[in-house]
């Protein structure tokens, strides 16, 4: 059986999501602190990690912030 082939979107998605989480490591900060400091709900931010497509800039923005780094760096393949 062959794999679908992943959508530049849904890898966009994909490198989004683990940069985060590699701020997110390098910044010892968990999800319960990243959504304090950004001032979002933790399930929000559940649901953000789960369909990375329905972030808001805004929210984007703030945990870039929160990471030390900017919204491109976030976006940027590995």
């Amino acid at each position: 059986m062959s794999r679908l082939k992943q959508t530049e979107e849904q890898k966009q998605n994909k490198y989004l999501v683990a940069n985060i989480k590699r701020g997110m490591e390098i910044w010892s900060v968990d999800k319960e602190q990243l959504a304090q400091r950004t001032n979002i709900s933790l399930a929000t931010l559940y649901n953000r990690f789960n369909n990375p497509s329905d972030f808001h800039l805004s929210e984007l923005r703030r945990i870039a912030q929160s990471l030390h780094t900017t919204v491109e760096d976030l976006m940027k393949a590995v």
